[in-house]
């Protein structure tokens, strides 16, 4: 054997693994995941979404984690009032790096949108929680990531064994889904049963969801003292998790967030420069009770992204009015009225920022903040029971 003849065959024994992990992992294999899991999760929002049968041109799409209270089937009762609709594929434990390519996948031509709804907890750029080199991402992201984002993915974390790591994650799924993949072979008629009942019912069960009935009311919030009263029929846990996040300490601006926000929210933005699709900055209510006296930053990332053509920023304030204790299951999400209530306002808002349903196809460019605060109560909706299709 030459030398030149060993790294030839080095190289086409590896250009054969890689095809044959392409083949088994990247040609409908996500398809089947595990709908439990962190990446099946995550799939069956994308899944949903790109199956779900468009009534018009004025769809209206929410991003985000968690904390995004949006109830369609509350908000939708308001289309023939506002003239949109609205969908989402806010999946918890997401970031704003899971949501660029979840937005690639639901909508590839760029034209399925009227606008896209992008929350933040806060426009300052005070980092509560490291973002830029979630591991989490990588599990969330496996099935949505092609061999071209190998550079730009892998880079974007900043630590070189997660680098590593990410790139592994790009080139070989098999090693990505080792365990889900193991786990189908040993069950498989399971899984492909219970697959095929997620992808008849998931739509129908998200669409439905009857989020946490208990509130907060009652809770007393002692700044200066560093305490929290909590209401009585708050267990151990979620007591210690109420204080936790209540009366963490204040970060201060940190520059890697905002070069992390500038990154992927940016790459939103720019995803849509020059289509139909308007990318709306709105932040959420921040809890049952709201820290006082935090100063603004006036040249925050977000501040700077809103300045690029297609995005809007809303008045931060917008949803001040439902910082409500009895609308709070715990110290960071709605609770059912919660999510009622806040849906109602965001349908009638997205009205009011967008304009008339039509006019919202064309594009605008929007540099300044938009008014239109919640006004301080809304009528409780009563839910459907069954989905408008």
């Amino acid at each position: 054997m030459t030398r030149l003849q060993l790294p030839l065959r080095l190289g086409l024994a590896l250009v054969f693994f890689l095809a044959l992990d392409s083949l088994a992992f990247r040609t409908g294999y996500t398809s089947i995941l595990e709908p439990n899991s962190t990446a099946g999760y995550l799939q069956q929002f994308v899944w949903n979404e790109i199956h779900r049968p468009l009534t018009g041109p004025n769809q209206v799409l929410a991003v985000g984690d968690s904390r995004v209270g949006l109830k369609t089937r509350v908000a939708n009762l308001l289309t023939p009032e506002t003239g949109y609709t609205l969908a989402t594929i806010a999946v918890p434990g997401t970031t704003p790096r899971c949501w660029y390519y979840m937005l690639r996948e639901v909508d590839p031509g760029r034209d399925r949108y009227a606008a896209i709804l992008v929350p933040f907890d806060t426009y300052n750029d005070r980092e509560f929680e490291p973002v830029a080199d979630r591991e989490m991402d990588l599990r969330y992201l496996a099935p949505l990531l092609r061999l071209s984002d190998l550079w730009s993915f892998s880079m974007s974390y900043t630590e070189w064994p997660l680098r590593a790591l990410a790139a592994r994650t790009v080139l070989l799924k098999g090693m990505a889904f080792q365990q889900d993949f193991q786990a189908y072979l040993a069950h498989r008629h399971a899984r492909e049963e219970n697959v095929r009942l997620v992808h008849r019912m998931g739509a129908f069960w998200i669409y439905n969801s009857v989020w946490e009935r208990h509130n907060l009311e009652g809770i007393e919030v002692d700044w200066a003292a560093n305490r929290v009263r909590v209401p009585d029929w708050a267990d151990a846990a979620r007591r210690r998790e109420i204080e936790e996040v209540l009366l963490r300490p204040v970060p201060p601006i940190t520059p890697s967030y905002a070069a992390y926000r500038l990154r992927w929210i940016g790459a939103i933005v720019d995803r849509y420069r020059g289509t139909r699709t308007r990318i709306v900055f709105y932040r959420l209510p921040r809890g049952p009770v709201a820290r006082p006296g935090l100063p603004e930053d006036a040249a925050s990332s977000v501040r700077q992204l809103a300045r690029r053509p297609g995005a809007m920023l809303i008045d931060e304030h917008t949803f001040d009015s439902l910082e409500r204790p009895e609308l709070f299951g715990d110290a960071m999400h709605l609770n059912e009225a919660g999510g009622i209530e806040f849906s109602r306002a965001l349908a009638q808002l997205v009205r009011k920022w967008l304009g008339p349903a039509g006019i919202a196809s064309t594009v605008r460019d929007e540099r300044k903040d938009v008014s239109g605060r919640v006004p301080t109560r809304h009528a409780r909706v009563r839910a459907p029971q069954e989905p408008a299709r």
